[in-house]
């Protein structure tokens, strides 16, 4: 009985070590690719046309036409193209070169008086191509827009040519070493000399340094800065103050202003980022923005009847952060789906797209990045038109803001949390290949986490939508109707008196109007419960806010999503009788949404009592089916964002499925291996090349084991060391004579 186990262990052990193919697609020396036919029958087995959701992703037929030209071109110019080898090994003063070039370049273009389409285009598919890119949009957005939205009509006169045409380089300089969106603690200061009518800005501590500052350490001509505006010893807060900081002919910095490079950055070594220090530079009176806060020759000032329009420039960059996401995200889920059709891996050589796991984590962020594509383009288009207010209706943009912020802040804060997740999933589902920067996920999600630094912590934001939630509801109750994202504050009194949910069945949870419904009782509950503890807090109002921090946060949080699923359902509707294939995808993608996030915060929502244990099941069931039936479509979802190969960078990621002599090859033209390297003939070298010991040596180091320290105490202990040093001492004089001889 014991041989036959100890043969069955043996057996077991030999099964195990044989070197024999797992499945039968397996053969010695087999080289023939299973990819590129796995990605043709995923293609063809699509539920949509491609080119349909396509023309959707790009708002339009004429658009798609614009993005296939800008590639081509992007393709074609050596100014615009990387040079040759990969863009992950290139110094970080190289890395600067190509992207000053490329933004230099694409600025040219546009000068040419292109359409205005193309022009558009050629700025989205370089920031899809380019890592750094995103450096133009401190010039064409925060630097622009900063001034468009703050600038009188004669300061816009006077600046808004130069800035359009990049004769003067713009650079945002809000964010300090100690202080973020926090704009009442910042310390740059701006103090108002009456002898000279000037403002003196300076940076009186270490931690007023302006840090973070895209294209600050190098580039930038000038800087808008926020600023403490001091008169005659009075604080008048924070306004806007254009500076000076380098001569347009020789780049050299005005005297007072020292700027600096902040270093290494994840992914972004391309992107001119530093610090700005400011020591008594001595600007003109009229250098200081006063559309809204305005200070007259005769000492007058006169305050922003908001100061909130101070924030206004930074709502633009929470809203442009949401296209960023998107830049992102396609790229690392193009990435990780076609990877995941084309690994096989299994007892069955299945796809690993197949498996639940896989599935479970790829397929949310597929259906994710078409709700944000919708939900931003609708934002957007919003926002546009609350900025034509700025110039036109002054008292209607003063309306409009707080609901655009609030909007914005919570947008930013919860998508760019989730992007986060989605990110590392796809990195964790591409396996270890996704640890190589030839792959190009590494640099996509430290490319992500440069981008989303400006504008502000995502915990203060959301403290910030949750303050203007408890604003809504303080209004409501007051007998005020609210309107826009917060309207259902409205039902305060109606709401809170069902307590629990009605559908039993799973295909409820497939109506918007329910997860909406659901979201609004938790949202609303939870609200109305923070508003009675911090409206007793009285004196001690700060510390009571701190200790519920986190459920503020989380009250945000639920919010946005309910409104980011209220965006979504509306912004599909157009596609219902134009293209009813794609819409049926739209729509699946955003059930699949309202899932998970049901099952997000299903914690709460059983902690409330609204749902129970079997609510519960049905939620995660529902979720675990919805991946599984997107998956179908996986691939053909991805590839209607039309991202080139050379743009994507990932031979994991080919189009046509043939990834392992793609990645091969990647690796070995990006780097020089082959030769021996200066530091192996410097350190290994004289290791391996050491001369062999003398006996002498080997004598004195091979020695009998010691006794330990419990036996030399006994008899036989102290027998066993005498005869451990006779045989030491015989070794050494054997090795001594043979020496001599």
């Amino acid at each position: 009985m014991a041989s036959s186990s100890a043969q069955a262990r043996l057996q077991a052990i030999h099964s195990h070590l044989s070197i024999r193919p797992c499945f039968h697609r397996h053969t010695i020396h087999n080289d023939t690719s299973t990819g590129p036919a796995d990605l043709t029958r995923e293609r063809a087995n699509a539920s949509f046309e491609i080119a349909d959701m396509t023309e959707i992703i790009l708002r339009g037929k004429e658009n798609v036409v614009a993005q296939s030209l800008a590639f081509q071109m992007i393709q074609r110019d050596p100014e615009l193209r990387m040079h040759q080898g990969h863009n992950y090994d290139l110094t970080r003063d190289e890395d600067r070169e190509q992207t000053l070039r490329q933004v230099v370049r694409t600025i040219q273009l546009r000068n040419l008086n292109f359409e205005t389409r193309f022009n558009n285009a050629m700025v989205h598919a370089m920031a899809f191509y380019s890592e750094a890119f995103w450096m133009m949009f401190v010039h064409d957005l925060l630097f622009k827009q900063t001034f468009e939205f703050l600038g009188t009509s004669q300061q816009q006169d006077k600046w808004m040519g130069d800035i359009k045409r990049w004769r003067v380089l713009g650079c945002f300089a809000m964010t300090e070493l100690g202080h973020s969106s926090n704009l009442p603690g910042l310390e740059t200061t701006s103090t108002f000399d009456r002898t000279t009518d000037e403002f003196v800005i300076h940076s009186p501590t270490l931690t007023s340094t302006k840090w973070w500052i895209g294209m600050a350490g190098r580039t930038a001509t000038h800087s808008v800065a926020v600023c403490r505006t001091l008169i005659d010893g009075n604080d008048y807060g924070v306004n806007w103050f254009i500076v000076p900081l380098r001569d347009r002919k020789t780049g050299r910095l005005f005297p007072g202003v020292v700027c600096g490079d902040v270093g290494q950055k994840a992914s972004r070594q391309g992107l001119d980022t530093g610090y700005i220090q400011f020591t008594h530079v001595r600007i003109p009176r009229e250098n200081m923005l006063q559309r809204w806060a305005s200070f007259t020759p005769q000492g007058v000032f006169r305050p922003s009847p908001n100061q909130a329009v101070s924030y206004a420039p930074l709502i633009s960059e929470r809203f442009a952060t949401l296209r960023s996401n998107l830049v992102t995200l396609s790229q690392s889920l193009t990435i990780a789906v076609r990877y995941g059709a084309v690994r096989r891996q299994g007892a069955h050589d299945e796809q690993i797209l197949d498996y639940q796991t896989h599935q479970t984590m790829l397929m949310p962020g597929v259906a994710f990045i078409y709700l944000l594509n919708i939900v931003e383009r609708e934002v957007c288009k919003k926002w546009e038109q609350v900025k034509e207010f700025a110039q036109t209706d002054a008292k209607q943009f003063l309306l409009e803001l707080p609901e655009q912020h609030c909007v914005a802040a919570s947008f930013k804060a919860t998508m760019s949390w989730y992007v986060t997740e989605v990110l590392e999933s796809c990195r964790r589902s591409c396996g270890g290949h996704a640890y190589s920067a030839y792959n190009a996920i590494p640099g996509l999600i430290g490319d992500f986490g440069v981008v989303t630094v400006g504008g502000g912590d995502n915990v203060v934001l959301m403290q910030q939508s949750a303050r203007f939630l408890i604003s809504a509801l303080r209004k409501a109750q007051a007998g005020q109707e609210v309107k826009g994202s917060v309207d259902y504050m409205n039902d305060y009194d109606r709401v809170p008196l069902i307590t629990k949910t009605s559908f039993q069945d799973p295909r409820d949870l497939l109506s918007h109007e329910l997860v909406i419904d659901t979201l609004k009782w938790v949202s609303l509950k939870k609200t109305i419960e923070l508003q009675e503890i911090l409206s007793n807090a009285g004196a001690d109002f700060d510390t009571i806010w701190n200790a519920h921090q986190t459920e503020l946060v989380r009250v945000a949080d639920i919010h946005a999503w309910r409104h980011f699923l209220i965006i979504y359902q509306c912004g599909i509707q157009p596609e219902k009788t134009r293209k009813p294939e794609a819409y049926a995808m739209l729509k699946k993608m955003g059930q699949l949404m309202s899932t998970f996030v049901l099952k997000r915060h299903l914690d709460l929502l059983l902690e409330e009592g609204y749902f129970d244990g079997l609510h519960a099941k049905l939620v995660k069931q529902l979720f675990l089916d919805q991946c599984k039936d997107l998956r179908k479509d996986a691939v053909a979802l991805m590839d209607a964002w039309a991202i080139p190969d050379f743009v994507l960078k990932a031979p994991i990621g080919k189009y046509d499925g043939d990834i392992y002599p793609a990645y091969f090859a990647a690796v070995n033209a990006a780097q020089k291996s082959f030769e021996p390297s200066e530091y192996w003939l410097k350190y290994a070298a004289p290791l391996v090349n050491a001369p062999q010991p003398t006996q002498v040596e080997v004598a004195l180091t091979t020695t009998l084991p010691p006794v330990s320290l419990d036996d030399r105490k006994t008899d036989k202990g102290q027998e066993r060391q005498e005869t451990w040093k006779y045989e030491s001492d015989r070794r050494l004089g054997m090795s001594l004579s043979q020496t001599e001889d």
